[in-house]
């Protein structure tokens, strides 16, 4: 059984469960209208209670061989993403770890090295180890995330809180910003918009231009991140959140970058209750949107 339901893919098994369940419904469907017909005409046979006891056991058998294949789907959907994590981890791990490891051997084949050397050698194995500490607190981040680590809400001075912000990111002009608070963990919506400005800067290149923005409309608030770089094709969009992705304009390992940025701003704005994608921006380049409940703009004096 294990082997035929692994054979199946993951399209198969979700259509059996979707399969399962509408049996389910269909079989709790007819049982009710045979109820309805039996209120309605006044009495039960004894073959309508036989048949009625043929269908609730039907009705239980489904349901139950329901909730199995799609507790089983649950279960092989997580540890087919769980693989996919720790092979994706393992390939980011190795590429430094090989750089390391090629720059160390080099230097050990060398009679006496020079200094100059050894400074180039220490230079390069540094930015490797930086690139790994950066990978393994990401990962870690993630692994608290996908466990649901709590939240710290509390009301944020919307103005002030992104001018810091700005002021604090070097090349980040501050665009239109609505007065008004919002309830959001402070700390994690700061790791998220330095993780989007991170993404545009490394997008945008040196003298790139970057601006951080904000509208209101009810009680919603759009926070967005504009770079003038190549911008996301249409096509590449519904990834660029996807955990270890990069576009081809930024597969560069020098940009610095692990690949987990947007996939934790992803998870900080849903654990908000708010979404966010990816789009066109004004400057010509990518527009990132985080849309987030909870905002009370501030009330013109009159």
């Amino acid at each position: 059984m294990r082997a035929v339901w692994g054979r199946l893919g993951r399209r198969g098994r979700r259509a059996v469960v979707v399969v399962a369940i509408v049996l389910a419904a269909l079989a709790v469907l007819f049982l009710a209208a045979l109820d309805q017909f039996a209120d309605e005409s006044g009495r039960v046979t004894r073959g309508d209670a036989q048949l009625e006891v043929v269908v609730a056991f039907a009705v239980a058998g489904a349901l139950i061989l329901a909730a199995v294949l799609l507790a089983a789907y649950w279960v092989e959907d997580a540890f087919s993403r769980q693989r996919r994590f720790v092979s994706d981890a393992s390939h980011e791990l190795r590429t430094p770890l090989t750089a390391i490891r090629g720059q160390l051997e080099l230097l050990g084949r060398q009679q006496s090295p020079s200094a100059a050397e050894v400074r180039r050698v220490e230079t390069v194995v540094g930015a490797e180890m930086a690139r790994i500490e950066r990978l393994v607190a990401d990962l870690l981040a993630l692994a608290r995330l996908d466990e649901g680590a709590p939240l710290r809400r509390a009301p944020l001075d919307l103005a002030p809180f992104l001018g810091r912000l700005a002021e604090a990111e070097a090349g980040v002009a501050l665009g239109a910003v609505p007065a008004g608070t919002l309830e959001a963990d402070p700390d994690r919506l700061t790791q998220v918009l330095r993780n989007l400005l991170a993404n545009a800067r490394r997008h945008a290149g040196a003298g790139g231009r970057i601006e951080l923005s904000a509208a209101a409309r009810g009680g919603r608030l759009t926070i967005r991140v504009d770079d003038d770089g190549p911008g996301t094709p249409p096509a590449e969009r519904a990834r660029v959140f996807d955990r270890f992705h990069r576009s081809e304009a930024a597969r560069d390992r020098d940009s610095g970058g692990s690949g987990l940025g947007l996939s934790i701003a992803r998870s900080i704005v849903e654990l908000h209750g708010g979404r966010i994608r990816v789009g066109d921006s004004p400057l010509g380049g990518a527009r990132l949107s985080v849309e987030l409940g909870g905002f009370a703009a501030e009330k013109a004096l009159t």
